[in-house]
């Protein structure tokens, strides 16, 4: 079973990555007993990583990052990671 908890923390601990994001449409989140991770979605099929990147990074770069800090916990299950949004300059 995979842990969105872990997957949260292993993708905000990305360089390029300012937080996860759940979505300005549709809600992208993990639901748990009492409470739920938002910006991480695991099905049979995969697991999704929504972020907002940082204004200062290479949007691939960040995409390739996030997938490789994630895929040792996903048992497996292919991931895909999606850019939301960008974080504002300072």
């Amino acid at each position: 079973m995979v842990d969105a908890d872990a997957v949260a923390d292993a993708a905000r601990s990305c360089p390029g990555v300012a937080d996860l994001s759940s979505g300005t449409v549709a809600e992208f989140a993990t639901y748990l007993p009492g409470r739920r991770v938002a910006g991480v979605r695991i099905t049979d099929a995969g697991v999704d990583v929504h972020v907002v990147a940082k204004w200062d990074t290479h949007l691939p770069d960040v995409g390739e990052e996030v997938r490789a800090a994630v895929e040792p916990l996903t048992d497996g299950l292919p991931v895909s990671v999606y850019v939301e949004d960008i974080e504002a300059p300072a």
